[in-house]
């Protein structure tokens, strides 16, 4: 079985969650005998190391960046160009052509028996629809979920999304959860001074406006006890607080709780690993990562009970319900830390729910979803 993967992702995200999905399905595809992946990584943004699985690709190309390669003009023309020139020396179709991004114009480029596609949320669809700068991207999704022999959906909330949003036969669709590695990762040894002064709760990931960061500011200002004995570290996402976030804080009298970190895996890992808990107060996700990292690592998790999110912790959370109540999420987050035999009893339980998912069973999911349509 002959799959090929492009792109798309891997010149946008350096790290990120989708590209995350098609390095780890490479990984596990490659083992099997009968699949040759043919992966046209092109003049790549992301940082992942490949060399664990690099021999068992079939076919690949990659450009390192070089000077003027980030003009803006130059980077997308040299993908297109050298994704065009990577599929003519191929003699026949391929089996499965399977984008990394819901760009549709590869489609004209490539020869394939059969189309699929992956859908990791309905974001845009769901909360962004009024606004021009995410029409594109709306629009290219639809026209891949209509060609697409296959759709793989991140979680049964997603399906669901897909049905009632863009009126998919359900028949089409197979969900294939995610999975993390944070098991195999060694934490780091050297924490950040600011994570040692002071008891911590833990965020993770973008503060985009569907994340609903602004109810953890708002919880930490309701309660006197929270804000005078623990802080809040926020890792990653695409930047440091800004000036708005940073005001928002002050204006609550909570900027000096609030700490902003970014660094590896090892660093994350260490972290979680001393957290008081995960928060994670999200309006809206496609799946929910962070708190499955976090049960892996035995970091208590609370969260909105919302979307996917069940999904993913099971009964291993502590879960607030109206998620715009402060005073909800603060009650959660004093529990949490407080009733110790509560606390013991959602690390064990989350630690057991970490271990119903695995990227192996991603791709074997996947994999049985490819033959399903050959």
């Amino acid at each position: 079985m002959h799959i090929l993967y492009d792109y798309q992702m891997f010149a946008i995200q350096r790290f990120g969650g989708i590209s995350r999905i098609f390095i780890e399905l490479m990984r596990e595809l490659s083992k099997h005998p009968d699949c040759a992946i043919h992966w046209h990584r092109g003049l790549k943004t992301d940082d992942y190391d490949i060399s664990s699985f690099r021999s068992g690709l079939k076919r690949y190309f990659a450009l390192n960046p070089f000077p003027y390669s980030q003009e803006p003009w130059l980077k997308p023309k040299l993908n297109q160009w050298t994704f065009q020139w990577f599929n003519w020396w191929l003699t026949k179709p391929y089996d499965i052509y399977h984008p990394t991004y819901y760009d549709a114009a590869p489609l004209d480029w490539v020869s394939t028996k059969r189309l699929a596609v992956t859908i990791c949320d309905m974001i845009p669809e769901k909360l962004l629809a009024d606004q021009p700068k995410f029409q594109a991207v709306i629009q290219a999704k639809k026209t891949l979920v209509e060609q697409a022999d296959i759709i793989f959906s991140i979680s049964e909330s997603t399906k669901r999304d897909l049905v009632e949003l863009l009126q998919v036969n359900p028949d089409k669709v197979k969900v294939t959860p995610l999975a993390s590695r944070m098991t195999e990762i060694s934490a780091s040894l050297d924490m950040p001074l600011v994570a040692r002064e002071k008891p911590y709760f833990l965020y993770v990931g973008t503060r985009s406006k569907y994340k609903n960061f602004n109810i953890l500011v708002q919880a930490m200002a309701s309660s006197e006890w929270l804000k005078n004995n623990f802080q809040v570290i926020c890792f990653g996402g695409s930047s440091e607080f800004l000036k708005s976030e940073v005001k928002y804080q002050i204006e609550h009298q909570v900027a000096d709780n609030f700490t902003y970190l970014r660094g590896d895996d090892t660093l994350l890992k260490s972290l979680y690993q001393h957290a008081q808990a995960l928060v994670y107060p999200s309006l809206y996700e496609g799946f929910g990562l962070p708190p499955l990292e976090a049960m892996s690592c035995g970091c208590p998790v609370v969260c909105s009970r919302t979307s996917s999110l069940p999904e993913v912790v099971g009964s291993a959370a502590t879960f607030f319900e109206d998620l715009s109540s402060a005073e909800e999420l603060a009650a959660a987050m004093t529990r949490v830390v407080t009733d110790s035999t509560y606390r013991q009893q959602s690390i064990q339980t989350g630690l057991v729910q970490s271990k119903a998912f695995s990227w192996q069973q991603t791709a074997d999911l996947t994999l049985i979803g490819y033959r399903s349509i050959l």
